[in-house]
């Protein structure tokens, strides 16, 4: 069969689905990946095809017309997302769910990942090439009215906590308890316009589907995930961190523990930068009896005037090259790196950035006593705002180094990561499942 992926162009949303992509591959089917034209190369290098749809996008959403903002600006990208992640019954009123999904539909999804020009190019190809199956990124929404336009099966792969499936989950049910003067109805009237707009049909029927999938393929462990009434097919994640070569020294047996800092692509390449002082969480780890890699560029060291002797600062290095090494490792809590961080078995402290799922990842890998998070309400834009933080940061390294249940508990988790079904293992049943929902 042909299998289109469709994901917008962020690296590490596409680094999600290359494992399954080339699983797809590998058992003879025909794969395409369709994004903007800013990670087609990213693509290529993946040995996977690929096809530039849209235009480029800046991602960097920020307030000020200068774009010289920080990323916690007011309308930033964490700022978009924060209605989606609000999960207080008290807050979830009808007024409230009902203007989440106003302002989701009509900018965060409409145009942050790819608008108009994406969806155009995106179904013209589908109707060209004919795929059976369209795997959709979860925030690539153009892949399901690609899918109908074209009569493909479609399936909407996570990249973490289904926060999108749980509050649409509400809003349905809201939706369905409103007097009609009130049915008020912003995602099916967002559906229906980008359907028509290729002369295809809508009616509340396809409402779910395309915003959640005729299936959801989640990499999430499930003790992570919200429990929800939906087709939901797991598979093991597996690390990809790019093409790139590793570094002879990530192979040489450390003299002391080593503890791994990063704080991820994303914040640095697409945000605009951390979400607190690099330098700060830097020189309050190498205090202690530690070798510390730190994977920064040159715009997170520029605040640094000298490098301690334990510490070793590499632009990017593959975390699952690093990571068998590594006794910890501190980090913003994205979901590539607790992935990464999972699969190997390794004690996390997570610094949550406040995008999407990073509090709650740190919340659940706490209770699962692999990891803890740092007091996120402790931390500004400004950083570690105190000594007192930072002798808490310390403390929780001790903690991770020296307490054995850490390192106990992460190896139970990955055994039950191990136990949960492989990409390669997933093909055979997406076959099945495509040959169920095409139309």
């Amino acid at each position: 069969m042909r299998v289109l992926f469709a994901v917008y162009g962020a690296k590490t949303h596409f680094y999600n689905v290359v494992p399954m992509a080339w699983a797809l591959r590998a058992a003879g089917h025909e794969v395409c990946v369709a994004s903007q034209p800013e990670i087609v190369d990213a693509i290529t290098r993946t040995g996977l095809p690929a096809v530039a749809v849209g235009e480029e996008v800046d991602l960097r959403l920020r307030s000020g017309a200068g774009g010289d903002d920080h990323v916690t600006s007011g309308s930033s990208w964490r700022d978009l997302n924060a209605g989606v992640t609000e999960t207080r019954p008290e807050e979830l009123t009808w007024d409230y769910v009902l203007g989440t999904f106003t302002i989701a539909c009509s900018m965060h999804y409409e145009h942050a990942t790819g608008g108009r020009p994406m969806l155009d190019d995106l179904v013209e190809f589908a109707r060209h090439w004919r795929p059976d199956l369209v795997i959709w990124d979860a925030m690539t929404f153009a892949g399901p009215v690609a899918a109908r336009a074209c009569g493909a099966a479609h399936a909407r792969m996570l990249f973490g906590i289904d926060y999108i499936g749980r509050m649409y989950g509400d809003y349905a049910t809201q939706l369905a308890a409103q007097p009609p003067e009130r049915r008020d109805d912003p995602v099916g009237d967002w559906q229906a316009g980008r359907l028509a707009r290729f002369g295809c049909p809508w009616d509340d029927t396809l409402a779910t589907e395309m915003m959640t999938g005729q299936w959801t393929i989640d990499p999430t462990p499930p003790w992570m995930q919200f429990p929800l009434d939906l087709p939901f097919t797991p598979v093991r994640y597996l690390p990809f961190n790019g093409p790139t070569a590793v570094p002879d020294w990530v192979h040489e047996p450390p003299k002391r523990p080593r503890v791994c800092l990063t704080l991820g692509m994303t914040a640095r390449e697409v945000l605009g930068g951390d979400l607190f002082s690099t330098a700060q969480m830097l020189q309050a780890l190498a205090e202690l009896d530690i070798e510390l890699v730190a994977t920064l560029d040159a715009g997170q060291l520029a605040e640094l005037d000298t490098l301690p002797d334990n510490v070793r600062v590499t632009d990017f290095v593959p975390l699952n090259d690093l990571l068998p090494s590594c006794s910890a490792i501190v980090h913003h809590g994205g979901f590539g790196t607790l992935g990464n961080a999972l699969a190997h078995g390794v004690p996390q402290i997570i610094a949550p950035g406040r995008y999407w799922d990073e509090v709650r990842f740190g919340e659940r890998l706490a209770d699962r006593g692999a990891g803890l998070l740092l007091d996120y309400e402790r931390l500004s834009g400004d950083g570690l705002r105190n000594q007192l933080d930072a002798h808490m940061l310390k403390n929780q390294i001790n903690r991770l180094l020296g307490e054995p249940s850490f390192q106990e508990n992460a190896a139970l988790i990955r055994e039950e990561l191990l136990a949960t079904p492989s990409p390669h293992d997933l093909v055979a049943e997406l076959e099945e499942l495509t040959a169920h929902h095409r139309d």
